[in-house]
């Protein structure tokens, strides 16, 4: 810990990501954001994708093996853009940038690129909350839940990196949560948006590797285990 305005504040990666005290958002991990055939367009660059859904996979198991809850956000809108208005769909429009997106069938609860991948998938018990917006915090239970349980802290993974995974980064913090971001279990659709959103999260966040993250987990879990 560390002494900020006579207050103390978590300092080292360790204690940002105690598991006493520490959640994993899992941020909108479907099926249709990270494999061909959902309603985005052939035109996206996936390359990314399938390390990030490995990567994110990884995480989730040592954030379980560890007792780190585990809270899987997922987008999901109303059909014929019932949840969305037109300013909310004009910025949906600026975000694809000429890339094929059908924003009329975007995320629709039942169909199956809405589900969450197959490396991502909620086991029973753990929390599963909808968004409709970019932060995982927007009209959402999602602060009520992380309170409820005690949580102090979120690492944050998903997709994508500009966007939604940034939202709820900022949101979090906003909110009052230490947040760390793991940086190699993040992607998006372009390499110079995802290069840039990096450089200025690094720049006003915590950001850590999934390697150095399952390490604090460990030895949180070591230090429960020992007390």
């Amino acid at each position: 810990m560390i002494e900020i305005c006579g207050k103390q504040v978590r300092d080292t990666l360790e204690e940002l990501l105690d598991p006493a005290v520490n959640a994993l958002l899992v941020i909108d991990m479907q099926q249709g954001a990270v494999a061909k055939g959902g309603t985005i367009g052939e035109d996206h660059d996936l390359s990314m994708m399938s390390g990030v859904s490995g990567r994110c996979g990884q995480a989730i198991a040592a954030a379980r093996e560890n007792g780190v809850p585990v809270f899987h956000v997922r987008v999901e809108n109303l059909p014929d853009a019932h949840s969305s208005p037109p300013a909310w769909l004009r910025s949906l429009y600026t975000i694809a940038n000429g890339r094929s997106v059908d924003l009329g069938r975007l995320s629709l609860a039942g169909d199956p690129a809405t589900d969450f991948c197959a490396d991502c998938r909620p086991e029973p018990g753990e929390s599963v909350v909808t968004k409709r917006r970019p932060s995982a915090f927007i009209s959402t239970e999602l602060e009520l839940l992380l309170r409820s349980q005690g949580i102090e802290s979120v690492a944050v993974i998903g997709i994508s990196t500009g966007g939604c995974v940034e939202a709820t980064l900022r949101d979090a913090t906003h909110h009052d949560f230490y947040a760390v971001l793991v940086e190699d279990c993040v992607g998006a659709y372009d390499t110079e948006v995802h290069n840039a959103a990096m450089t200025v999260m690094r720049a006003r966040h915590d950001t850590c590797t999934l390697e150095e993250a399952i390490a604090a987990w460990k030895s949180g879990a070591r230090r429960r285990v020992a007390s």
